[in-house]
């Protein structure tokens, strides 16, 4: 019999927050300063969730380590207050909370806890990981298994929840039970065949889930 989830850790973009708009906005800023091709918002979807380096030379077919540091001078702190929460993401957190669930982030965004600062959601969070924490980012386990060893925590009281294959490998590496959100670039079948554990529409569906059936949201 599995053992009692008492933590759940999150991915961030696009699991809690819809990043999308406000990335492809000011990617194509940078993408004008540097003559390089606009890109559309169902492109950047596509590559969310990655390390930049990846990501960019996806877009564009080259990456140069430059545009990251003119990126974050010029750009970072406009993206953040483009960020908006998804909106059963806070009486999602508040509920899971109220229960003595152990919270975390983990992301392959570099210097998350900015990033969940500026979407009012720092409060929610027991630890907050982003890709300067960890050797390999996702899919290898390292970073679920920092954050377990931050929350003093084994696996099997593990819930990973996120929105891509990406995700799902990363908790299928780290033997932790992962429940992907089709709030993203993909669907149902798509997170099952990546190793989802269980698939969710919405975040609310999330606590029927951990807490015997009972809701996240009143009236429910």
């Amino acid at each position: 019999m599995k053992a009692a989830i008492r933590v759940l850790l999150f991915d961030f973009d696009l699991t809690l927050v819809d990043s999308s708009w406000g990335i492809t906005h000011c990617l194509n800023l940078l993408a004008s300063d540097e003559g390089l091709r606009p890109v559309s918002r169902e492109e950047v979807l596509q590559t969310i969730g990655e390390p930049i380096s990846l990501a960019w030379e996806r877009l564009w077919g080259v990456f140069d380590p430059q545009w990251v540091e003119k990126y974050r001078e010029r750009y970072r702190a406009e993206e953040i207050t483009r960020i908006r929460p998804f909106p059963s993401a806070i009486p999602v957190l508040e509920a899971l909370k109220s229960e003595g669930f152990r919270l975390g982030v983990v992301s392959n965004r570099g210097n998350a806890g900015i990033a969940v600062e500026g979407a009012g959601l720092a409060w929610a969070f027991d630890v907050v990981l982003g890709l300067e924490a960890f050797e390999r980012p996702k899919p290898a386990a390292d970073p679920l298994l920092k954050a377990m060893a931050i929350l003093g925590v084994e696996a099997a009281q593990t819930l990973y929840v996120g929105d891509t294959d990406i995700d799902m490998a990363t908790a299928q590496a780290a033997s932790v039970r992962g429940v992907g959100l089709t709030s993203g670039n993909f669907g149902r079948e798509g997170l099952f065949a990546a190793g989802a554990w269980a698939v969710l529409d919405d975040l609310s569906e999330l606590c029927p889930l951990v807490r015997g059936g009972k809701p996240c949201l009143p009236g429910a």
